[in-house]
């Protein structure tokens, strides 16, 4: 029997895509939760792959235009669902939003997100910007796949005929792929160039492709032998066991992942998939039951909507500090319109195409008729005639060096003061520290100023550890028994004991003051560690612990959790004051 449907698949699209959720609404929960996506480009490669050999066998050729119309059929009505009530969204009740989501609109409706993001400078993981339509790079990725794999397939079959030739031609390709985001990935950059490439993400649908060559489920025997079959349980329990753990266990820092761990996990995927297809494995069963199957067939509207939701409503919360039921509104109204968008939107398209516009023949039809029309009348309307004015500061990078006079710093948000603009700390001091630091110390700058007239300061935003080593190579005056260095380097980015060590090696001679970060990532725990750890190995190294003096204390920070409104400003400056004099005036 040649079977058309295979539950476990969708058991399986069900735990790829609690997986992306739970990453989304807390990164902490689940810190390898992204990968769920790669889990969907092995699907899609395998089950593609599958369909197209299928109808090459059966008819010795394949219909391109049919299959490219059947992906617009299945795709693209629930993505024009979602971002046209998304911008809608946006321009009545968020229009500051509008101007950036409005060129991530256009991007995405030619599924060129993915360049698009790695053009604009976006990083996936660090960006602190709102942008409700990024998880779209993923849906790019793979319409770029559909739209050249096909024609690339039959042309293969036509010169190489033989499956296990165009097996190495796909293997040969993967494995480039695999090099080229191995070679590329720095941790002192963002990866954005390889999460989002096209050229870097081909290896994981490719390996799916690969598998549909050499294990076709169509072809897969009913009564295969019982020892064989629990064989093939055991090798996709080992599959399934690696990939959930991975979810746990990895992070976006995890340097493995770029390289060559996306490849080994896609593996081990390819071993889950396997045991999903067969029709006797009990792995096939069990991720065949009804609720495992139901979230699946609703994956696709679950990712488009997911996103956006949680983006929109963590938006008007400090970061970190969402409140608990947030995450449950934001899981509910997911699901809701999930169900609205299979069933209005994206089953009637699918079924019946365009004739979805003139073949009305109950109230459901009608229904998904008004709704689309009022869509696509009315949402370019407003896309043409709302205007989205540009943020006031639309630089990357800020970057400020003092001594005793340094140049007004461009925020990256206005600083609320409360009535109180203009106010001075009482006394200032001679010392002239340095410090180096990210965006939070660009923020204060201004501030730090009015205590350490005689202070230099460097700070940039987006600046990382990696950044920082060098820049330190810039002062090594500053490394000398009187010395005082202040470093804010926990926000962007996780590190390891060897980077703090290659800082502090710089500044061995002075006093330096390690301040710990508070920020909504699942990394802030380890890089606090990785300070405290210092403080205790070297006599010259002291903490200024902001962690601790900021817990409970949601006036001190902005929206992002990160940076700092006016109450936060003026602990900080309290806090790095006061341990500074105390430890150099002993």
């Amino acid at each position: 029997m040649k079977r058309q449907y295979f539950p476990g698949l969708d058991g399986m699209r069900a735990i790829a895509v609690i997986a992306i959720i739970i990453f989304h609404l807390n990164p902490k929960w689940l810190p390898g939760g992204f990968l769920g996506v790669d889990t969907f480009f092995i699907i899609s490669g395998y089950l593609i792959t599958t369909l197209l050999i299928k109808e090459y066998e059966a008819n010795g050729s394949i219909n391109l235009f049919h299959f490219w119309y059947k992906r617009v059929k299945r795709l693209l009505p629930p993505v024009l669902f979602m971002m046209f009530i998304v911008v809608q969204y946006i321009i009545f009740f968020d229009r500051e939003l509008l101007y950036q989501v409005k060129k991530d609109m256009y991007a995405a409706l030619v599924y060129v997100s993915n360049w698009w993001y790695i053009f604009d400078g976006l990083d996936y993981f660090q960006s602190l910007e709102p942008r409700p339509l990024k998880h779209l790079w993923s849906l790019a990725i793979e319409e770029q796949f559909y739209l050249f794999f096909p024609f690339i397939l039959l042309m293969l079959f036509k010169f190489l005929k033989k499956k296990s030739n165009i097996f190495i031609v796909f293997f040969v390709i993967s494995i480039i792929s695999m090099g080229v985001m191995w070679a590329m990935y720095n941790p002192a950059i963002s990866i954005s160039r390889i999460y989002f490439g096209t050229d870097t993400r081909l290896q994981t649908l490719l390996l799916g492709a690969m598998l549909a060559l050499i294990w076709p489920a169509y072809k897969l025997k009913q009564n295969a032998p019982m020892y064989a079959v629990r064989v093939i349980d055991v090798i996709g329990l080992v599959g399934a066991i690696f990939l959930i753990r991975s979810f746990f266990v990895y992070t976006d820092h995890s340097a493995n992942v770029f390289q060559g761990g996306l490849y080994i996990l896609g593996i081990f995927t390819l071993l889950f998939i396997m045991a999903i297809v067969h029709p006797q494995t009990l792995i096939s069963k069990f991720f065949s039951l009804p609720l495992l199957t139901w979230i699946g067939r609703y994956s696709y509207s679950l990712y488009l909507w997911h996103y956006p939701i949680i983006v929109l409503m963590q938006s008007h919360f400090i970061q970190g500090q969402i409140p608990w039921y947030i995450h449950i509104l934001s899981i509910v109204l997911t699901v809701v319109m999930a169900i609205i968008s299979y069933q209005l939107i994206e089953q009637p398209f699918r079924k019946r195409g365009l004739k979805t516009f003139i073949d009305i023949k109950s109230v459901k039809q009608f229904t998904t008729l008004l709704i689309s029309l009022y869509l696509l009348l009315v949402t370019p309307y407003l896309v043409a005639t709302v205007k989205a004015a540009a943020p006031e500061n639309t630089d990357k990078i800020v970057v400020t060096k003092t001594k005793s006079i340094a140049p007004a710093v461009k925020r990256i948000a206005p600083i609320q003061v409360d009535g109180k603009e203009g106010e001075v700390p009482t006394k200032t001091y001679p010392h002239a520290p340095l410090f180096i630091g990210d965006s939070v110390l660009v923020d204060i700058n201004d501030y730090i100023k009015r205590v350490f007239p005689n202070a230099t300061i460097d700070g940039e935003i987006g600046r990382s550890i990696y950044k920082a080593i060098p820049v330190a190579d810039n002062y090594p005056e500053f490394n000398r028994k009187d010395g005082i260095v202040v470093l804010y380097l926990g926000t962007n980015g996780d590190f390891e004991d060897y980077h703090m060590e290659t800082i502090l090696k710089k500044f061995n001679k002075a006093q330096v003051f390690l301040v710990t970060a508070r920020v909504p990532r699942d990394y802030e725990a380890h890089v606090n560690e990785e300070m405290y750890r210092s403080a205790k190995k070297y006599k010259n190294v002291h903490i200024i612990d902001w962690y601790k003096v900021s817990q409970g204390h949601p006036e001190y920070f902005a929206p992002d959790g990160i940076h700092l409104e006016y109450p936060g400003i003026k602990a900080m400056n309290k806090i790095v004051t006061d341990e500074i004099v105390k430890t150099v005036e002993k």
